[in-house]
């Protein structure tokens, strides 16, 4: 069996530029995101220089997230948000060089059930009076994580017709997110591309994290890395899309109407690898998806967004929401398939059958996923701006 090319890219961005691990623990985070005596935390329980965020404590340090982001130095330093419980209405743009990390507080940070802090907005990109120019999908993010608007755009951006110069130290960035909803709540979904969170030029990493949209949730862009652990993501309509290297682990998707959970475009011209990988995951429908809907075989796992998309689901499970085809091509008279390399490796639960998945679905060994879609085969190493310990 041939497996996709790029797998001999090695992630020469990760592999340059990886930040050392952090030396924070897991029991360290949880302490400094308890709810108890918040006042105390940012000096006593969380790491030096933690900024606090809190729209009710009167002893926090701003009110508003982007606020806090927006107050820290712009040099390679970590740095550290500590955001209160509650509804933070805004859209944050981190664009430092340094490592960043967002906690948001939570008794339970093993469960992004029951989060504590959300993040949300209302933008939406109008594809019919889009002006094509100025606007793009990445204006309408709730969380955008990349050295400037132009190197999270979905369209020209970077390397576009007018070029943007991209910082050299960016793919070197560490950015990680605990236990925070990032919702877009664009007049409820279907009215366009209405991001959660896009990032570009970065190594970026969630946990415990829910992104809730509908068309577009998540975009992983040019020389974007990105790993999600114990996360969940909410959409309908290419909700999980990019060019860039994406990974959930021990993660849930969930469809909150007729569509497909992604849509990947292989990028060879970036020094990252690129593709869309579940482990031990969930597709499954989303838990608050309008009742009403009989959502029975009305996802499906991909389809092409160009000749080179890479998608590979391994160990998961998949409810009935599942189309029995598995994944689809792009379109009738646009199939995109010839190229691209979808896969599956011990799928399970009523949305798999192995019989009726489209030709173009390989159907992998526990051997053949191992040799080929660990995470260290598909960033080129172990990622330390991963926290394992989670």
């Amino acid at each position: 069996m041939a497996f996709p090319p790029v797998l001999l890219i090695i992630a020469a961005t990760v592999t340059a530029c990886a930040v050392s691990a952090s030396t924070t623990s897991f029991a360290r985070y949880a302490a400094c995101q308890s709810t108890l005596k918040p006042k105390l935390l940012p000096t006593l329980f969380c790491p030096a220089g933690t900024i606090y965020v809190s729209q009710t404590d009167g002893g926090a340090h701003f009110t508003s997230v982007q606020a806090a982001v927006t107050s820290l130095p712009n040099d390679t330093s970590p740095r550290f948000i500590l955001i209160g419980s509650g509804t933070y209405q805004e859209a944050v743009n981190v664009s430092r060089p340094g490592p960043t990390t967002l906690l948001g507080q939570t008794d339970h940070p093993a469960s992004f059930e029951r989060n504590l802090v959300t993040i949300f907005n209302t933008t939406y990109i109008n594809q019919t009076t889009q002006a094509v120019s100025t606007q793009d999908n990445a204006d309408s993010a709730v969380l955008t994580v990349a050295p400037n608007k132009y190197a999270a755009w979905t369209g020209q951006g970077y390397y576009g017709a007018t070029p943007v110069p991209i910082p050299d130290q960016f793919g070197c960035t560490d950015f990680k997110a605990y236990n925070i909803n990032f919702e877009n709540r664009a007049a409820n979904g279907g009215v366009g591309p209405a991001l959660a969170v896009g990032i570009g030029f970065v190594n970026a990493s969630f946990y415990a994290s829910t992104f809730r949209g509908m068309q577009d949730t998540m975009f992983i862009g040019k020389n974007g890395s990105a790993v999600f652990r114990k996360s969940q993501v909410l959409g309908s309509v290419d909700y999980i899309y990019g060019f860039g290297t994406a990974y959930f682990d021990q993660s849930t998707v969930g469809t909150r109407g007729a569509g497909c959970v992604t849509a990947w475009k292989g990028t060879p011209n970036y020094t990252n690898t690129y593709g869309a990988y579940f482990s031990q995951s969930s597709v499954v429908r989303a838990p608050d998806a309008n009742p009403t809907l009989d959502l029975t075989g009305m996802q499906t796992l991909g389809r092409p967004w160009n000749n080179l998309s890479v998608v590979v689901y391994m160990d998961s499970f998949m409810d009935s929401t599942v189309n029995p085809f598995g994944f689809q091509i792009w379109s009738p008279t646009d199939p995109r398939n010839e190229t691209i390399f979808y896969a599956e490796q011990e799928s399970h639960g009523p949305g798999f059958n192995a019989s009726a998945r489209v030709s173009f679905d390989h159907l992998l060994t526990v051997k053949e996923a191992r040799q080929n879609f660990t995470i260290e085969k598909i960033f080129g190493e172990r990622p330390d701006w991963v926290d394992w310990e989670f």
